[in-house]
């Protein structure tokens, strides 16, 4: 089994120490540093070469939060993960290859991870969630736009109880529970354009 090389970068200990103590329990993962800083950061990525940055928005200067693809360009088969602690504009994170938030549990951040890294060799920008059924996709959309249940199944004209099934079977292939990060999901898989949400 391959391990995947990860670095995390946080301002908080807590969170740093949190996350790669979760991963340690993940064999597929080693955790070759943590930073809270930037600098550091800088300096020792390119020793360090991750397949997997996972990296806090909040650590990028507010006048460079839209400049992280730039700023890492000159490692192309590194992946970057946002680990989102507060709000994050949905523009800004469509920058990463995946989104792990701060309520995820591990089995979450590892289908996270799982699905960032199975993007190699895959076109980045193919639009295609390739997990979901078309109908699946469907429902996700309404749910992302803020749809009930049953507004969902007149739009679709299948049943409520379709609905559910359907929305039981996205959370079981994303392991996304809530609206807002299936929202997140929606976007960044190019199902959804973030104004066509409410």
């Amino acid at each position: 089994m391959k391990t995947y090389r990860i670095v995390i970068a946080d301002p908080s200990p807590i969170v740093l120490n949190g996350l790669e103590c979760m991963l340690k329990d993940l064999v597929e993962y080693d955790v070759v540093f943590k930073t809270d800083d930037l600098h550091t950061l800088s300096s020792r990525l390119h020793v360090a070469n991750p397949d997997v940055l996972i990296f806090n928005p909040r650590m990028m200067d507010y006048s460079k939060r839209m400049m992280v693809r730039h700023i890492f360009e000159d490692m192309p088969d590194m992946k970057l993960v946002a680990l989102v602690s507060a709000f994050c504009d949905m523009q800004q994170l469509k920058q990463y290859h995946g989104v792990i938030e701060i309520t995820d549990d591990i089995h979450r951040i590892n289908t996270i991870l799982n699905m960032v890294l199975d993007s190699e060799g895959k076109k980045e920008d193919d639009g295609e969630s390739a997990q979901l059924s078309d109908r699946e996709k469907e429902v996700l959309v309404c749910m992302a736009k803020g749809k009930k249940n049953s507004e969902i199944a007149d739009a679709l004209n299948i049943s409520v109880h379709t609905v559910i099934t359907h929305r039981k079977n996205i959370v079981r292939k994303t392991g996304i529970k809530s609206v807002a990060a299936l929202t997140v999901y929606a976007i960044l898989n190019n199902l959804i354009d973030e104004k066509d949400i409410l």
